[in-house]
């Protein structure tokens, strides 16, 4: 009795243990490529400040352009990793609690999103060049493709925020490419 309630045990920690793991490793990668992206960005940035005002400007446009075509595919690509891990999850027949876990959290993955989308073409719409939203763990982030923003374009993009999130705006942080 006493071996085959061990084996159980070890059975459903096993499992658990691997979905965590597997978590970890997806988080762990998104962080390093946001560093990377980051870094990349600041070298870039550098080396925009040497040359001529023109020049900065045609830069500029193509390493925005460029940033939020490197960032968008690397999210998909990450979420689509992300999703592949909870569906191998489904499929392999975990117990009910690790089912309804990873069930959890694809729809929240999903409804996460969507509300991104939502929100870029929402702002996209008030005349922004591009917009990237993330949303995770409660934050939100915004970065919108220009060189500044005045106040009232912080309240624009700020309230669609809230208003399509929920979230308090405490949590939203905006910022500009450059």
């Amino acid at each position: 009795m006493l071996k085959e309630t061990m084996s159980r045990y070890k059975k459903y920690l096993n499992k658990r243990v691997l979905t965590a793991a597997g978590l970890c490793l997806l988080v762990a990668a998104a962080v390093i490529t946001n560093v990377v992206i980051n870094r990349s960005k600041t070298e870039e940035t550098g080396t925009k400040r040497n040359t001529e005002v023109t020049a900065v400007s045609a830069q500029s446009a193509s390493v925005d352009t460029n940033f939020f075509a490197a960032y968008r595919e690397e999210r998909d690509n990450v979420r689509t990793q992300e999703l592949a891990y909870l569906d191998a999850i489904v499929a392999q027949g975990a117990d009910q609690e690790t089912l309804s876990d990873a069930q959890r959290q694809k729809l929240d993955l999903v409804h996460a999103m969507e509300t991104e989308l939502t929100v870029e073409n929402l702002v996209r719409a008030k005349g922004f060049s591009d917009v990237i939203v993330s949303i995770h763990e409660g934050n939100v982030n915004v970065v919108v493709g220009a060189n500044r923003l005045s106040d009232e374009q912080v309240a624009q993009i700020l309230d669609i925020v809230l208003r399509e999130t929920g979230k308090t705006a405490e949590n939203v942080k905006i910022s500009t490419t450059l």
